[in-house]
């Protein structure tokens, strides 16, 4: 009898300890199908995804890295502007990139060699070129990915969604060249133009379609030709010239629509060319243009002699979704989703996507740069990083 309760303890104590073991793995195993059931749904998706993956899982060492927080130093002498990769803040430099955590320590860098960089982002991706060199660099937020050389310095570049990218320069006889590269950094398109020269490109979510603006003179009189592309064929599906007008950003949104802006209108066009809506306002009066990864862009323009400064919104669908009107002009602005940030001096104004205003941040100082990364709100002010 004894020696029957002596087993049956025993089976309740292995019981027990099967159950603490089964708890204290339970989260692990929950992880582990989790993250194995998202790579493999991203190698169906493709090689941005699966990079998107590999980045988050590099980024678990940062949660035990503190950094300093914000607001963050930057070098002013070195120092050319901030914006989102991903969800993280991303600072070109003259020599470098830099990747920053939410904490602010430094997560990835990367050396530069020319001190005139620019960079495009979108969906965890940067490409980075400049002016005056012929290679373009893609990276993520945690490595280089990779990189082309072109024959001429790149006048202009862009980038999609899915890792596609498109480049713009000058070469012998040809005022543009345009070439549009695949995620394995092979070439898939080449158009040049002899005529003009190529001041944007919009790149589809797929980067199989573009829309391109290039501009020329003729009798004394500046014009733009708005092209439409498929990279399977090099003959546009759309050519449309607009006289008198200088288009300087031209995107090719998410829901397949095309909002190009210029010195003195902007417009939207759908796939085939068809003009879906406009607006027209006094030339030289644009103040800024600022878009979000999805297409949606917002158009500053002066009004009342730049006494009063217009805030158009257009959603990622060509529809003009708001109107708002500030007094004088502001330092800067920037869009996400249905969200725009105006900074004016000390104070930001955040509005809805219908123009209501949404809520208000008082800076420690000028804000000079905006931007939003992962909901929040980021700015440049005195030398400093500050995050809302």
């Amino acid at each position: 009898m004894a020696n029957k309760k002596i087993i049956n303890l025993s089976k309740q104590r292995n019981k027990k300890l099967a159950k603490k073991i089964l708890k204290m793995l339970r989260v692990p195993i929950v992880i582990l199908v989790v993250l194995s059931a998202i790579f493999l749904s991203a190698r169906l998706l493709g090689n941005v995804a699966v990079s998107n993956i590999t980045d988050t899982l590099r980024e678990v060492k940062t949660v035990f890295v503190k950094g300093e927080g914000y607001p963050h130093a930057v070098d002013a002498f070195n120092f050319r502007e901030v914006t989102a990769i991903g969800s993280k803040p991303f600072i070109i430099s003259d020599d470098s990139t830099q990747v920053l955590s939410k904490s602010a320590s430094e997560m990835f860098s990367m050396q530069l060699v020319s001190g005139d960089s620019k960079a495009v982002s979108k969906n965890g991706r940067a490409l980075i070129f400049s002016n005056s060199s012929n290679e373009v660099i893609l990276q993520s937020r945690t490595e280089k990915l990779g990189s082309v050389e072109e024959n001429g310095s790149v006048v202009t570049a862009e980038l999609a969604k899915n890792g596609y990218f498109a480049t713009s320069y000058a070469y012998d006889e040809y005022q543009s060249v345009l070439s549009v590269y695949n995620r394995y950094f092979e070439k898939v398109f080449q158009w040049n133009c002899s005529q003009e020269r190529i001041s944007s490109i919009g790149l589809s979510e797929n980067g199989r379609n573009l829309a391109v603006t290039a501009v020329g003179t003729e009798n004394a009189e500046i014009y733009t030709r708005l092209l439409i592309f498929n990279i399977g064929s090099t003959e546009p599906e759309a050519d449309i010239t607009y006289k008198g007008t200088l288009f300087l950003k031209v995107v090719y949104t998410d829901s397949n629509k095309i909002i190009a802006v210029g010195d003195n209108r902007a417009v939207v066009l759908d796939k085939n060319g068809e003009t879906f809506d406009e607006l027209v306002y006094s030339e030289d009066s644009l103040i800024a243009v600022c878009t979000d990864d999805s297409g949606n862009v917002v158009v500053c323009h002066e009004e009342f002699g730049g006494s009063k400064t217009a805030v158009v919104r257009f959603a990622k669908n060509g529809k003009k979704t708001s109107l708002i009107t500030v007094d004088g002009v502001p330092e800067c602005i920037a869009a996400s989703g249905g969200r725009t940030a105006v900074a004016s001096g000390n104070e930001i104004t955040v509005y809805s996507s219908n123009g209501k205003e949404s809520k208000k941040i008082e800076t420690e100082h000028l804000v000079t740069d905006i931007f939003w990364c992962a909901g929040s709100i980021y700015t440049v002010e005195n030398g400093h990083i500050y995050k809302y």
